[in-house]
């Protein structure tokens, strides 16, 4: 039953941030920690989670598709932004 409704609530969000124009994040942090009991960090955490594929890999992949995106450089961009963010958090 959650599964249905955490689906639903995706494409709630969806639809929001496609016609308003806001960020997903305005519409499921607060249904995740006032409607499904998330603590705030678990529903910011969550939601960073869900962004991922919509935002970061379908971005990346039209931009590939159209030619635009240098892998031999992104790569080593990464190796180096992913092992600072690793070791310098707190």
């Amino acid at each position: 039953m959650n599964q249905l409704l955490y689906i639903m609530l995706g494409i709630i969000a969806g639809i929001f941030s496609g016609i308003f124009g806001i960020g997903g994040g305005t519409v499921l942090i607060p249904v995740l920690v006032f409607l499904f009991g998330l603590t705030q960090h678990q529903a910011q955490g969550t939601t960073l989670a869900i962004m991922i594929p919509p935002i970061g890999l379908l971005a990346a992949l039209r931009y590939y598709y159209s030619g635009n995106v240098k892998l031999n450089i992104a790569a080593f961009i990464c190796l180096g932004f992913f092992s600072a963010v690793y070791w310098g958090r707190t």
